[in-house]
């Protein structure tokens, strides 16, 4: 139990507050300890733990293990991300009662951080101190409102023979950091589904996966908080085994274990009450927008017969195929309107409409805007 508080204390430590000037009301956050007054900040009768001391790096590793992490925070970080790939590492060192994983927290020049939650994390470096020698992988953090144009020191950082040698991450559309540095060209990711159809208008030549996350060798990439947990815990399946990871999702995931006992990472449950061939329709749509198929096309693909595709669209979506495609196209247009600078025209093709009028008329009766009153509020 006593070791349970000290990495409970440490965590906190590392993730303790301070006030910053680029982030408008930020509130200052202490840790206090059990027994004390903590009701009001000025108490001086109330303990602040100090910043913890990084730990050194593990050295004494197999080739290609992954033990030291380094995250990059950027400005609006998803702060439940990143606490969930932290957690993961923090527990599996508690498990252990050994210093099997580091981590440190990076910036750009090395200043607290502005979380998407209105209060900093403190960063233990910045991009240039730096020791590669002591990097096993590094992890990009994104969020709802992280800007999707990456800062050119990042991006100049991602080019270095050095750290493309290393294990590359994300979380959250962190990895539009890594795709902006040309270090996934030919390589599978996943991304938040917001992020989606603008990853994919302007990085073609890598494969996106509808996924929560993926591990495509040494790169790996989430889509948002739960899944960075999950993606972290099959990181260190291979080199753990299933009873460790078992052991370290009892303690974080214990409701989201299922019937047979397993770890939802662990078994493949994402919309288990669908169908496997709507599964696939479903893909085929949001895969074929420009050029829309037919739904004798969509038929012929699937091997089952118009009807029962109507007759299963009904049942578990509570739609018909036209509507439900016609959906997809305005969503993803929506998503074009607000994360590109696309014009209105190339965002009607892209979508799968004829005409900007139509387009129009149908983005129109659906989100009771227009795309430009869209595209002049994002």
């Amino acid at each position: 139990m006593q070791l349970f508080w000290h990495e409970l204390h440490a965590l906190a430590a590392r993730l303790i507050s301070h006030p910053v000037s680029s982030c408008s009301g930020l509130v200052e956050i202490r840790w206090y300890s059990c027994g004390m007054n903590t009701s009001s900040p000025s108490n001086t009768s109330a303990q602040v733990f100090p910043l913890e001391t990084v730990y050194p790096p593990v050295l004494n590793k197999l080739p290609g293990e992954l033990r030291n992490f380094v995250f990059f925070l950027q400005e609006n970080f998803s702060m439940m991300a990143l606490t969930s790939a932290l957690d993961a590492l923090r527990t599996a060192n508690l498990l252990s009662e050994n210093e099997l994983y580091t981590f440190r927290l990076v910036s750009v020049d090395g200043a607290a951080v502005c979380s998407d939650l209105g209060f900093a994390a403190m960063a233990d470096q910045s991009l240039g101190q730096l020791n590669m020698d002591h990097i096993d992988a590094f992890v990009v953090c994104g969020g709802l409102r992280v800007e999707l144009q990456t800062p050119p020191a990042l991006v100049k950082f991602l080019r270095q023979s050095g750290i493309r040698k290393k294990a590359l991450g994300s979380l959250w559309n962190g990895v539009f950091a890594l795709a902006h540095a040309g270090v996934l060209d030919g390589k599978a990711c996943a991304v938040h589904r917001e992020n989606r159809a603008s990853f994919r208008e302007c990085f073609t030549q890598i494969d996106l996966k509808d996924r929560s996350y993926v591990i495509d060798g040494q790169c790996f990439s989430c889509a948002g908080g739960n899944s960075a947990l999950d993606m972290m815990l099959e990181l260190m399946l291979e080199a753990r085994g299933k009873p460790f990871v078992r052991g370290i999702c009892d303690i974080l995931t214990c409701d989201r274990i299922n019937d047979t006992g397993e770890p939802a990472f662990l078994s493949d449950q994402a919309d288990a009450h669908l169908p496997q061939n709507l599964k696939d329709i479903i893909g085929l749509m949001e895969n074929n927008m420009e050029e829309m198929l037919t739904a004798e096309e969509i038929a012929a693909l699937v091997g089952i017969t118009r009807r029962q595709i109507e007759r299963q669209f009904q049942r578990y979506l509570g739609s018909t195929p036209t509507r439900y495609y016609l959906e997809l196209r305005l969503k993803r247009a929506h998503q074009l309107l607000t994360q590109t600078q696309l014009s209105m025209s190339d965002i009607s093709l892209a979508c799968g409409f004829v005409s900007y009028p139509h387009f129009s008329k149908c983005y129109r009766q659906y989100f009771d805007v227009t795309p430009s009153h869209t595209r002049k509020q994002s």
